[in-house]
């Protein structure tokens, strides 16, 4: 350990710090004797030498990636739980150090989608493990420093009375310092520099104070025990375990709001959040623009948005819907501080936003396709005749029938929802002996009980259904292709399709098709701001209303949520006069989309253009 160090001053007014360090911490840090300028380049060069003979900052530092970086931790974890609590203050200091950067490691991964428990699967339990040893250190730390100051007191006390000695004049020198509290700031300015994530925590300051005219002895602040709002935000987006998973949904889509909030109000302290502060960020929600006309650089945050919008005062910008403050804002801030009240972190009333200014945007509804929109879609070279499976978009000798062309068909000719298409299996298509129809109950109750990791990701209740298969589906392949699959024993009817994972651990189906959405409408130049991949359900909605079906039928088409009675019956039943109207559904433009549809496809099966399977 270090020997108690003094601050000098120089002839030429220049502060200095010498630190006389004992044999184990020169033989670590390869200097026995530090004399540190604080006001020249001298302290860079300390803060090097002392950063540089810790190994594993080096290493963090160096890392390029989220990979290497995990890589890094989870051997560095596994280390120090092998070798046990760790045995003297020291060892402490670079334990709680490391600590921190294993935090914003695991902050980042959050931020960045990384799912280091697939990677690491030992790191979770590794780094409670690693906590708790820590913990263990810290009080045993605390207790041995309360036994050392009470006996020196008592012998200084004892001193003083046999000797005579009067009360000390307070000192005039400045306070020891603290080597171990200023390593340890080091080597997370080190870090935080390279990892830019959230304020490295504050462990004090090796800058000495004005000298005051009095010469006063320092007044150390009071601790607290309360955690900062980014401290208990990396608690909430921390990844639960199987059995605790669903009560994280929606906790990464929450955690923009909440970064914002922590931004605005400075990272107060939970108990520092007043009514005050929790009006201040209601007021500051409505505020907050659209991506609209941002540079991305000032758009990565919401809080660089709300900031843009102000330094600019809002030239060109939009506020954000209605629907965005209410279900994305309010929503997520309402969770985060739910959660802070059961994990004990927060203890003062629950806020209540309002907050919408008269400038905020109206939802906007939804609208059908109209009919020449469609036949521009199926007009497109993925539908006629394209480059290669890869440039789908591109004219040429090649008919792909990939995901995303089935995608669209199915879409438009039975109004499921996009998210719903990515999860369709072989087994879903089933048939009566008449009629063909897609299968989306969570499970089939006739078989039995199944486990709920193996129900089907539904929007609804509702959308439990079954669905009429369209017969130009059919007359196009879809039955070919769901045989061809089975004979490859594959479980799913479009393989290729990739879920997209969310922070919150949650399932998005829809991704590849509203990718390939957006990239159609660009092409096609479809401006209409109501135009959305939903139209396609309103467009079969469309075709229903005017085809003068049911109510009740549209809805369990369309998977909408009906009456009570809607809930009870044979529900997952096909109905033959249900599946006889849809296969009789074919207003004029489904006419025209046959014969664009099947003229690619007879020219296939002619041998004109060459067929490539996607699986």
């Amino acid at each position: 350990m270090a020997r108690p160090s003094y601050l000098g001053r120089r002839g030429d007014g220049r502060y200095f710090l010498q630190i006389r360090l004992g044999k184990q911490a020169a033989k670590v840090f390869g200097l026995s004797l530090l004399r540190v300028s604080l006001r020249t380049g001298n302290f860079n060069e300390a803060r090097r030498r002392l950063v540089d003979n810790l190994e594993w900052v080096r290493e963090l530092i160096g890392a390029p990636d989220l990979e290497t970086l995990g890589t890094i931790v989870d051997a560095r974890l596994r280390v120090y739980v092998d070798r046990g609590p760790p045995e003297n203050e020291r060892l402490l200091a670079e334990r709680c150090a490391f600590e921190h950067e294993v935090r914003r490691f695991l902050t980042r991964a959050q931020e960045r989608g990384y799912a280091y428990p697939q990677r690491f699967p030992q790191m979770p339990s590794t780094w409670v493990d690693f906590v708790d040893q820590n913990k263990a250190a810290e009080g045993a730390t605390a207790r041995l420093n309360v036994r050392r100051a009470h006996e020196t007191g008592r012998h200084e006390a004892t001193e003083a009375a046999r000797e005579g000695w009067s009360v000390p004049a307070p000192s005039t020198t400045a306070q020891p310092f603290d080597p171990i509290a200023m390593i340890e700031r080091l080597v997370q300015d080190a870090v935080a520099q390279r990892l830019r994530l959230l304020p490295a925590p504050k462990v004090g300051s090796i800058s000495p104070a004005p000298e005051p005219a009095g010469l006063s002895p320092p007044v150390e602040a009071a601790k607290t025990t309360a955690s900062r709002m980014s401290e208990v935000l990396v608690e909430f987006l921390k990844p639960l375990d199987r059995k605790r998973k669903h009560t994280a949904k929606g906790r990464g889509e929450a955690a923009s709001v909440v970064q914002f909030a922590v931004d605005l109000l400075g990272d107060p302290r939970m108990d520092e959040l007043t009514e005050a502060k929790w009006k201040l960020l209601d007021e500051a929600l409505p505020d907050i623009p659209n991506r609209d006309n941002i540079p991305r650089k000032s758009s990565e945050t919401l809080f660089q948005r709300y900031k843009y919008a102000e330094e600019t005062e809002w030239a060109k910008l939009e506020r954000v819907t209605t629907t965005t403050i209410k279900s994305r804002y309010w929503a997520g801030l309402y969770k985060f501080v739910d959660f802070a009240i059961a994990e004990k972190f927060y203890h003062g009333p629950k806020p209540k936003f309002v907050c919408i200014d008269p400038e905020n945007l109206a939802p906007l509804p939804r609208d059908a396709f109209d009919d020449d929109e469609l036949l521009r879609l199926l007009s497109l070279p993925l539908f006629t005749g394209c480059k290669n499976r890869v440039h789908v978009w591109q004219p040429g000798e090649y008919f792909v029938q990939s995901h995303i062309y089935w995608g669209f068909l199915i879409c438009i000719l039975t109004g499921m929802r996009p998210g719903e298409v990515g999860q369709i299996k072989c087994a879903d298509i089933r048939t009566d002996g008449e009629f063909y129809y897609f299968d989306l109950r969570p499970f089939d109750a006739r078989n039995g009980r199944v486990a709920i990791k193996d129900l089907r990701n539904l929007k609804t209740n509702a959308a439990g259904r079954v669905i009429p298969i369209h017969p130009l589906l059919i007359e196009l392949g879809m039955l070919d292709r769901m045989q061809d699959l089975l004979d490859l024993q594959a479980e799913t009817l479009f393989p290729e399709w990739g879920a997209y994972s969310r922070k919150d651990g949650t399932i998005r189906w829809s991704q590849p098709l509203s990718k390939a959405w957006q990239y159609v409408k660009a092409i096609l130049k479809l401006d209409r701001a109501d135009l959305t991949l939903y139209s396609t359900r309103h467009l079969m909605a469309d075709w229903l209303d005017n085809d003068a079906i049911a109510q009740r039928t549209r809805d369990r088409i369309l998977g909408h949520a009906s009456d009570v009675r809607g809930r009870y019956g044979r529900k997952g039943v096909l109905d033959p006069q249900i599946a006889a109207k849809i296969e009789a559904l074919e207003p004029p433009v489904i006419k025209q989309m046959r014969e664009i549809l099947l003229l690619a496809k007879g020219r296939a099966d002619a041998g004109e253009l060459s067929m490539l399977k996607t699986y």
